[in-house]
């Protein structure tokens, strides 16, 4: 899927909904929003690398169609891209049940197992390590 190609000019309402649907149409990409929702805060991409326990290319490319469609927001910090899920509104709402007050299903509670396990290794709340992969 082409997300990225939808997003060449600002699309509102309507339009916009398809938009990121069709971003939460992938399973990995579903489970990238849904660590970002449970985090509530920012993620480094190597920090979602290793709880999604795929390749960085990969998890750059879910998150490159997730922020085409206006899903999460990347900002840059030194060498680190971190990351955070954008919004309010229904998508948002739904995103966020799927992990609170517990995860929705058995792939999510694992990577939430793994992401949990990841976070320990910050220092001070920031990312340090780089990616394990």
């Amino acid at each position: 899927m082409h997300i990225i190609a939808y997003m060449a000019k600002e699309r509102t309402g309507f339009d916009a909904c398809v938009i990121a649907l069709k971003a939460l149409g992938d399973p990995n990409r579903l489970r990238a929003a849904a660590l970002l929702a449970y985090a509530g805060r920012e993620l480094c991409v190597c920090e979602l690398v290793d709880a999604l326990g795929e390749s960085q290319y990969n998890v750059s490319r879910y998150l490159g169609a997730l922020c085409a469609a206006g899903m999460i927001r990347k900002e840059k910090k030194g060498r680190w891209a971190m990351y955070t899920l954008a919004g309010r509104g229904p998508l948002y709402e739904y995103i966020m049940k799927l992990v609170q007050p517990m995860p929705c299903c058995g792939p999510i509670a694992r990577d939430i197992a793994r992401l949990k396990k990841r976070l320990v290794l910050r220092e001070k709340g920031v990312c340090v390590v780089g990616c394990n992969c």
